[in-house]
């Protein structure tokens, strides 16, 4: 099950990484990526594939789900080859972490004295998957650069983007720490 690894959370961050995944897994939903189309290639047919996947025109998506080739032909082709499973494997990974951060919602919710939970036993794996991914979303709708440590720095603390910013430098600091705790 998982590699040994644990996560203590707040009871608002764990709130806060459940509401990330939601909205990520929203945006992953079936709707855009199962297709029912009839299909002449064969070797789609076998597969249960549709005729084409279209490139996303969500630029999170894009970014999640990116062009493998330059050739729009090319590019096509693989999409509609890799783009299902990848899709599928990302939520599987969200919906993985998710129930694992409602565990800990139920456990601090049930203790009143604490403000905080552990997820004992985790898969590093699949938690840098969905961090990853989490900051990937986070950086697109951001607009992250090599700068945007002192952009966020600038802005007034009643500004609404400077919490968006600390949740995306937070996030990568639980990626960082937990690669760390992984390779040593």
């Amino acid at each position: 099950m998982g590699d040994g690894f644990a996560l203590d959370l707040t009871l608002d961050e764990a709130h806060i990484l459940i509401n990330l995944v939601e909205q990520l897994l929203e945006l992953l939903g079936d709707s855009n990526f199962e297709h029912h189309y009839s299909n002449d290639d064969p070797l789609a047919q076998l597969m249960g594939l549709g005729a084409e996947v279209p490139t996303p025109e969500d630029p999170v998506l894009l970014r999640l789900l990116p062009n493998a080739y330059a050739d729009p032909e090319a590019s096509a082709d693989f999409r509609r080859y890799t783009e299902p499973t990848l899709r599928r494997h990302k939520s599987e990974v969200l919906r993985s972490i998710r129930t694992e951060l409602a565990l800990i919602v139920d456990e601090i919710g049930a203790d009143q004295l604490s403000n905080g939970g552990r997820v004992e036993e985790l898969d590093g794996d699949i938690w840098l998957v969905a961090l990853n991914d989490l900051r990937l979303a986070l950086s697109v709708r951001l607009n992250i650069e090599a700068d945007s440590f002192d952009t966020f720095e600038l802005l007034p603390d009643e500004d609404p983007q400077k919490a968006v910013y600390a949740v995306y430098f937070w996030l990568g600091w639980l990626q960082e720490n937990l690669l760390a705790a992984m390779i040593s």
